[in-house]
């Protein structure tokens, strides 16, 4: 099998030496890990120009100046245009390049302190970021025909069944206001459950871009409504979803946003998807709070016990690539997935 390259760049041969020992006979995927070390970070910059296919590389800071492993992260993200790769830095003098400031600042996925670095720790960290890299080679290779008229079959199908859809939602939508008896009552709701979560599996097929359409969305009748959509299948299988607004005084989010709803609505829907896949039966929460960054939401989605299997499907390729692009339509950032497999969405409003 053709192994995944992992680039060790740190001026420390002991460094190099327990990195070698943690990964000895290590696979993931049943494909073997290489190690393929570098001294310096001019000698990193050789090596990246004769791999193209690195997958991962772990970087110290402070080699032969005192930022020499950021200046190797910026010649990666910007001089060699590569924005595939995933870069962990591992840092001894965390003074040099505090954690909070080099997240912000610069392009890495995740930061390591020496100091606090387990073996454990070491290896969840590379298998995240192998599995991230796995997903967006997988992404640009899917294959994608085109018709004559210029519109490719996945959007011909979608445009398709969407018009098939849209009279079976009205129609659930309408039986649910009937005067019925409660066992019919809980029948035509699972029904209309069931075929808003078809709908949003037709969306992902939709390539079209859309106007975006902002509209003032109360937070909580949303919520509600997603909770509803995915209480069939909760209920079937004996897990929970719940949902929490922060609350604090100086975190507190207002109870409307101004956002397009649908695509919002669609973000809830594909993000909660993509952690059932993930979350083995566990329970899961919604999480919307208040981002640091001025006027931004950040939309999360956990489980709340266990640890997540990462599915590698095409079914959560397609909706981690759906969650991809609903994010860059509301003009916000899909935030790399953590060891927990937490799903984080950072969206203005």
């Amino acid at each position: 099998m053709v192994p995944w390259k992992v680039l060790v760049v740190d001026d420390e041969e002991g460094i190099h030496g327990i990195t070698r020992m943690v990964f000895r006979g290590y696979e993931f995927e049943q494909r073997p890990i290489e190690l393929i070390s570098a001294m310096s970070g001019a000698q990193a910059r050789d090596l990246l120009h004769q791999h193209s296919d690195i997958a991962l590389a772990l970087l110290d800071v402070v080699m032969e100046t005192d930022s020499e492993g950021l200046q190797l992260v910026e010649h990666i993200r910007n001089e060699l245009n590569n924005r595939d790769i995933r870069i962990i830095l591992r840092t001894g003098h965390p003074g040099y390049a505090p954690e909070a400031q080099v997240i912000v600042n610069y392009d890495i996925n995740d930061y390591l302190s020496k100091a606090e670095l387990s073996a454990s720790r070491l290896l969840t960290s590379v298998v995240v970021g192998l599995r991230s890299y796995r997903d967006i080679k997988s992404a640009r290779v899917q294959p994608v025909s085109i018709n004559d008229a210029g519109f490719s079959s996945s959007q011909v199908a979608a445009e398709q069944l969407q018009k098939q859809m849209l009279p079976i939602l009205k129609h659930s939508l309408r039986l649910q206001k009937f005067d019925l008896n409660p066992v019919a009552q809980d029948i035509t709701a699972n029904l209309h459950a069931q075929h808003q979560r078809l709908n949003n599996s037709i969306n992902l097929l939709d390539q079209e871009d859309c106007s975006f359409q902002p509209e003032f969305i109360e937070l909580v009748d949303l919520l509600n409504e997603v909770l509803q959509i995915f209480l069939p299948q909760s209920r079937r299988e004996g897990w929970l979803l719940d949902y929490r607004l922060s609350n604090g005084s100086e975190d507190a989010l207002p109870s409307q946003i101004k956002s397009d709803a649908v695509r919002f609505k669609q973000l809830l829907i594909s993000a909660v998807e993509l952690a059932i896949l993930s979350a083995d039966g566990n329970d899961l929460k919604i999480t919307l709070q208040r981002a640091k960054q001025t006027g931004h939401i950040l939309l999360s989605v956990e489980q709340s016990s266990g640890l997540p299997v990462f599915p590698a499907t095409q079914w959560s390729n397609l909706l981690q690539q759906y969650l991809q692009r609903l994010c860059d339509e509301l003009l916000g950032d899909l935030l790399e997935r953590d060891e927990n497999g937490a799903i984080h969405c950072m969206i203005p409003y």
